[in-house]
């Protein structure tokens, strides 16, 4: 068994034909305070192959180098940019189903909950979560299980658990 690299066996996989059957996801992000996160999301909607990512909040100018840095190659390949409203609705075309990534007292283990083929997901700030406004618009809130004694994920890790949960579930189908 030899080392290959990820591009060689992701050309022969294609796992981009999950694309022929169901719509490409949307991420959105409330607020993140860090470029590293921020940069951190970019590389992940482009690993994914979201159609999007949408940083809620004011663009940082100061930043930007330091997201673009953080985000690597994927800040050229996929659509990203800041909105400062608080509708979700206004970012979320119609028929995509809006789902935080969330410790709620309504939300679903992720593992239990079948998800939608048709997403947005949305996550929160850092340090405040999604404020109950945002999660007031949301069709479906789950949370990721936790068992270590540390009980909160990094923004990106828990964007990357959901979304790659919410692709095994669609290659399931």
């Amino acid at each position: 068994m030899a080392y290959l690299k990820s591009n060689d066996l992701f050309g022969k996989l294609s796992p981009e034909r999950l694309y022929e059957r169901v719509p490409k996801p949307i991420i959105i992000a409330d607020h993140l305070m860090t470029p590293d996160n921020i940069g951190a999301m970019i590389r992940l909607a482009d690993n994914i192959g979201a159609s999007e990512v949408c940083f809620l909040g004011k663009q940082d100018e100061h930043r930007l180098s330091k997201i673009r840095r953080a985000a690597a190659s994927s800040r050229d390949n996929i659509r990203w940019y800041f909105s400062e409203t608080t509708h979700l609705h206004d970012i979320v075309p119609e028929g995509k189903t809006i789902v935080a990534i969330e410790t709620s007292d309504n939300a679903t283990c992720i593992y239990d909950t079948t998800l939608p083929a048709d997403a947005a997901f949305i996550v929160g700030s850092e340090s405040q979560g999604l404020s109950d406004e945002l999660l007031a618009q949301c069709d479906i809130v789950v949370y990721i299980p936790v068992p270590g004694p540390t009980r909160s994920l990094n923004v990106s890790h828990a964007a990357a658990v959901a979304l790659f949960e919410w692709q095994r579930q669609m290659l399931m189908k």
